[in-house]
């Protein structure tokens, strides 16, 4: 009688399902482990820093964390763009001949430094998502002009005297 052959007898099959298993460890750990550097700002620019989050454990399923963001207060002094998008945006703002090009996400402010005169802010979505994406210029905690847009990859802009 012949004896079947056993795949798992080579020792190469052992080896690479060991190698297997643990690179989908590390894939599914760097997928939800997140930003690794959250609430970090760039210059002229206010982050908002996660709030409290919360846990949840189910036997069998790996742990969750659900991030909250705080509310965004409004500056009192001074100009500045608010751009409110769930996803990612890229866009310009400032003054003519003095334009500041950025790249974001969420509910961000940026300083609009000794402006005079107008002041224009262009931002798009950088994904298809039919969420709306939200551009302000606020004088002294005013609101001066509003502007938004659903589409895919859509695109608002408003200007303003200040």
């Amino acid at each position: 009688m012949r004896r079947r052959k056993d795949p798992f007898e080579k020792p190469w099959v052992i080896i690479a399902a060991v190698v297997g298993v643990i690179a989908v460890i590390v894939v599914a750990l760097i997928f939800f482990m997140g930003d690794s550097n959250p609430g970090q700002a760039s210059p002229g620019q206010q982050s908002a820093t996660p709030g409290s989050s919360g846990q949840s454990a189910v036997v069998g399923v790996a742990p969750s964390v659900i991030r909250t963001q705080v509310p965004v207060t409004v500056p009192t002094q001074g100009v500045f763009v608010r751009v409110n998008y769930i996803g990612g945006f890229a866009g310009e703002y400032g003054m003519e001949g003095n334009m500041t090009a950025t790249r974001n996400s969420g509910d961000r402010f940026f300083e609009v430094e000794n402006a005079t005169g107008t002041v224009s802010a262009t931002f798009h979505k950088e994904d298809s998502s039919r969420h709306e994406i939200t551009v302000e210029i606020y004088r002294n905690g005013q609101s001066l002009q509003s502007a938004g847009n659903t589409s895919s990859y859509g695109e608002a802009s408003v200007t303003a005297a200040v």
